[in-house]
């Protein structure tokens, strides 16, 4: 058969840590690259969605699945934290390390998404034929 592998060798071989480092850093690095994708794509849509109500439902559409990518975006940035903090420094390269850097910019790039939605003002509320308006005063 063959010669016994020796207990170093497996060692080597087996870390624990080095599995979790690398999925940090890919779960980290899809983050962020998501988080600004979709940072990128609010800030081209929402400022005309301001102006110009022509696609209302289409608009407000993409507009709330732009908000719910970025309150998904929250536990894959805790998840590629933990997966990150688990591997610990002992990689060689500093994968978990680096995945664990990612996933802190992810979840600050996913609060601040979430937050700017859920705190953006919206002027109408509706179809664009019978629309509820704020801003004015009662009807005359």
């Amino acid at each position: 058969m063959g010669a016994p592998e020796s207990e170093a060798e497996s060692a080597e071989t087996t870390r624990p840590g080095r599995g979790l480092a690398i999925a940090s850093l890919s779960i980290g690095a899809a983050g962020v690259t998501l988080a600004l994708a979709t940072w990128a794509a609010w800030l081209l849509v929402r400022p005309p969605l301001l102006a110009a109500w022509v696609y209302s439902w289409v608009a407000q559409a993409f507009v709330l699945v732009l908000g719910a990518l970025w309150f998904a975006l929250l536990p894959i940035s805790v998840l590629a934290l933990v997966f990150g903090i688990c591997a610990g420094a002992r990689t060689r390269p500093g994968f978990g390390r680096i995945g664990a850097t990612l996933g802190v910019v992810t979840l600050l790039l996913a609060l601040s998404g979430a937050a700017v939605f859920a705190t953006t003002s919206w002027r109408h509320v509706g179809p664009p034929i019978a629309y509820f308006d704020t801003q004015s005063g009662p009807a005359r």
